[in-house]
């Protein structure tokens, strides 16, 4: 089958689709939410953590200019000396490394959700491909990277120079400062100044996340052959649809066999068609068909209705047309009303008629 050019797949993906899409290791990615979620994480972080890590720095900076000692400075004291400060120094930095690895995964997971598969892991030679790698340097994904690459620059750099402008007098005055002055002023500068290129690159993070699924979608898209194949590959044959229908027609008609005793009476063709009414004044407003059948069916309905004492009247007409107009579980239409009330009225005079005959053999 040759293959099918971008311009023939014009229908969205199949649920089956991006299924088998994601199975493969197929998702959605987006680079810019995760730089926006890391940057904006480890802003918190910094200042949630910025009164301890100045202590800390001041701390640092006053024992090493005094360099005090108690015992002899030799290999081994340095040695523990480093690595005292370097272990607290990890474990000062820890919290914040942890938050952004933390961050990555769930940025991962909000843009296109949990996948586990090793497919990635195979190795794939087309993927290092020279004019693979040519055709994806000039492709509409590239252009995208570039144009918000470029509209990120200017973004940041027109925030920082709002920012920075009416800061430019407090700035040159610092050289006046005391160092714990300069050091607040500049985390001030810092901060606010991260702040407003976080808020950048979380709106940039959001058109990005837009475009990456509306992109994964178009790249899965079909064409309406592949379409037809896989609707093909999902519907049944014609002989097991054939039997799934039988086994449905079947236990319809266990059903309706199961309503018959219920019945009030059956009215029979009398040899071809049988239908079985029921009428409950307190929840019907209308005697409806509880089992209709013709021939075999129209004998085996006859026959229940013999063993559980319901009454069989011979009405052809009547059979007939309730046979061909009323379906299973429907009342009966209202051009109908006087024949089946006539028959429901014969019915309640014969019952009565047995229960007066039965109350007067006692009595006697």
């Amino acid at each position: 089958m040759p293959e099918e050019s971008a311009a023939d797949k014009t229908e969205q993906p199949t649920p089956e689709r991006l299924q088998r899409a994601r199975s493969q290791g197929q998702i959605p990615t987006s680079a810019e939410v995760t730089s926006a979620l890391l940057v904006l994480v480890l802003l918190v972080a910094l200042a949630i953590s910025a009164p301890s890590l100045r202590r800390w720095f001041i701390l640092q900076v006053q024992q090493g200019l005094s360099f005090q000692t108690t015992g002899a400075m030799d290999r081994s004291a340095i040695g523990s000396m480093v690595y005292a400060r370097a272990t607290e120094s990890l474990r000062l930095i820890t919290p914040i490394m942890l938050a952004g690895a933390c961050i990555s995964v769930l940025s991962s997971l909000l843009v296109g959700g949990w996948v586990v598969t090793s497919q990635p892991l195979k190795l794939n030679l087309s993927a290092i491909s020279p004019i693979r790698g040519l055709k994806g340097l000039f492709s509409l994904q590239s252009l995208v990277h570039l144009l918000i690459s470029l509209v990120k620059l200017t973004v940041i750099l027109a925030l920082v120079c709002d920012f920075l402008r009416d800061k430019l007098g407090a700035c040159l005055q610092l050289r006046w400062s005391t160092p714990e002055q300069t050091l607040s002023a500049t985390a001030h500068l810092v901060f606010g100044v991260s702040l407003r290129i976080v808020v950048a690159l979380m709106a940039i993070a959001l058109l990005d996340f837009v475009y990456q699924r509306w992109q994964y979608k178009r790249n899965l898209r079909m064409s309406r052959q592949e379409v037809k194949e896989e609707r093909r590959q999902h519907e049944a044959s014609p002989e097991v649809r054939g039997r799934i229908r039988a086994v449905h027609i079947e236990m319809a008609r266990r059903r309706m066999l199961q309503e018959v005793p219920q019945a009030d009476v059956v009215v029979t063709n009398p040899t071809h068609v049988a239908v079985a009414l029921k009428y409950d004044a307190p929840s019907m407003q209308a005697p409806e068909v509880v089992a209709k059948g013709a021939d075999l069916l129209a004998e085996k309905i006859k026959e229940i209705a013999r063993t559980h004492g319901v009454p069989i009247l011979h009405k052809p007409p009547l059979a007939r047309t309730l046979y061909a107009t009323v379906e299973v579980g429907q009342p009966i239409p209202e051009t109908l009303f006087v024949a089946v009330a006539e028959v429901l009225a014969m019915i309640y005079r014969l019952y009565r008629r047995r229960r007066n005959t039965r109350g007067s053999t006692v009595r006697a």
